[in-house]
């Protein structure tokens, strides 16, 4: 988009970038949490928290997964109620496109109350969907 600027016969002329729609998906299955990040209709990764055990997955585990070749990498992070600092709990920063974390534990009292995010990341750039809450 060109935007034009005159004042003073001074004319000034900026590109303004298009920028991504970034589109946050979430769903609850009981207290796990699955995210997706949509970016242009496709899936550009996902993020996990599973309460409780599933198949190979431990209880109070994070995963995070990649499913898109765009020098990026995707985080979960999670902080606990009362906190406003956030760990990164899963980071598939390092690895190639199609990559998933394994499950990553972190043993939490039953009950805890938690938030996570997934988050899309580039060197020391991150964007983040929206937190969402949870008990472990």
């Amino acid at each position: 988009m060109l935007s034009v600027f005159a004042s003073f016969g001074l004319v000034l002329a900026t590109n303004s970038p298009a920028f991504a729609a970034d589109e946050w998906r979430s769903d609850w299955l009981g207290d796990d949490v699955y995210m997706n990040l949509i970016r242009d209709g496709d899936l550009r990764g996902s993020g996990y928290f599973r309460a409780d055990p599933v198949g190979s997955a431990s209880g109070d585990s994070f995963q995070a997964c990649d499913n898109y070749a765009d020098g990026k990498g995707m985080e979960v992070s999670r902080k606990f109620n009362g906190s406003s600092t956030w760990k990164v709990m899963a980071s598939t920063r390092g690895h190639s496109a199609g990559y998933c974390t394994p499950n990553i534990t972190d043993n939490m009292a039953e009950g805890t109350y938690l938030a996570v995010r997934l988050c899309i990341v580039e060197g020391t750039h991150q964007t983040c969907g929206p937190e969402k809450w949870t008990t472990a």
